[in-house]
This record gives C-alpha cells, sequence and structure tokens, in this order.
C-alpha cells in the first residue's frame, strides 16, 4: 500500500478514503512499534457514531490490562468492524495498513478528513514529537481486563478519564 495516499491523525491513526464518502481506519506502525503484544481490542459496534476526538475503541497491549484509548480522527457512523482483528489482536502487529484495520465509517464531514496530515505532514509530525494524550497507557489501573463488558457504556468519557494530572 503506498501510505502517501492515506491521511494520519495526531493520534497515530490513518485513514484510508473510499467510495461513497467512506473512510477506513487503522493504527500506524509508529502507534505500535513499543508493543510486541497485543492481548485484546473492543471497537464500536456496527451503526454506532461518534464525533471526532470522542473515543472509540481500546487496545490492550499486555497482560497487566496497559491499555491505549482509540481517539476517532473523524466523525462518522461506523459501518463496518473487522472481526478478524478483534478474534485475533496480533493481526493488527502483522498488518496494520492492510489485514489490520479498525472500522469503516460514513464520513459525516469532508471537512475533517481535509484537515487531517498527508504522509509528509505526518513524517515531520513524528520526527519533530509529539505530545501523545489519546495513545495513554498512563490510566492502566483504571482498566479491568477481567471486568464485565458493557457494550452499552463501553465508550463513555467516563470510561477514559484525563484527569490524572500529577503536576
Amino acid at each position: 500500500m503506498d501510505l502517501h495516499t492515506l491521511r494520519y491523525s495526531a493520534e497515530k491513526l490513518w485513514i484510508r478514503l473510499e467510495d461513497n464518502n467512506q473512510a477506513i481506519i487503522g493504527l500506524t506502525d509508529e502507534a505500535l512499534e513499543d508493543y510486541d503484544e497485543l492481548i485484546s481490542i473492543r471497537l464500536p459496534a456496527e451503526g454506532d457514531e461518534f464525533s471526532k476526538d470522542e473515543p472509540f475503541g481500546r487496545l490492550s497491549v499486555n497482560t497487566t490490562g496497559t491499555g491505549l484509548r482509540l481517539l476517532a480522527p473523524v466523525s462518522g457512523e461506523v459501518v463496518a468492524v473487522n472481526e478478524d482483528i478483534v478474534d485475533t489482536p496480533e493481526a493488527i502487529l502483522e498488518d496494520p495498513y492492510e489485514e489490520g484495520w479498525l472500522i469503516r465509517l460514513d464520513l459525516t464531514s469532508m471537512s475533517e478528513y481535509d484537515d487531517l496530515m498527508t504522509r509528509d505532514e505526518y513524517d515531520e509530525f513524528i520526527d519533530e514529537g509529539f505530545d501523545d494524550d489519546s495513545l495513554d497507557d498512563s490510566d492502566e489501573d483504571e482498566y479491568d481486563e477481567d471486568e464485565d463488558y458493557d457494550e452499552d457504556n463501553d465508550y463513555e468519557e467516563d470510561d477514559y478519564d484525563d484527569d490524572d494530572d500529577d503536576d
């Protein structure tokens, strides 16, 4: 895949524009480079809607329950979920740009897509460093892998509390 055909978010997600105002979203190599094991992934269901910058899922990266919040790079309605990676999250590490895609959306705002970074802009962003708020493993104590999974309430703001500033 030509990575220059994708757009990128500051949260290390790639977005590929498809026909009919749809987009496929996945994690970049840079989002995954520090992890050699993925335990599980929680993704929204088909028909779920969310706005740009809202949590849409969570990736557990090791057996301690360390999790990465996934924030939506664009607004839209989920029209497909990659069930293969839900069953086998390791596929994301093996092929993040093809087999490891996360969700397909009907976009509600093309301007949000247009505002995303090109590959050259993303490379510059990565080279300069960044403040990585969304892929945040600092809330690992809040995440209990054994906790009952409530699909209807999984993506509420309370589940992704940002009030862990210790400054």
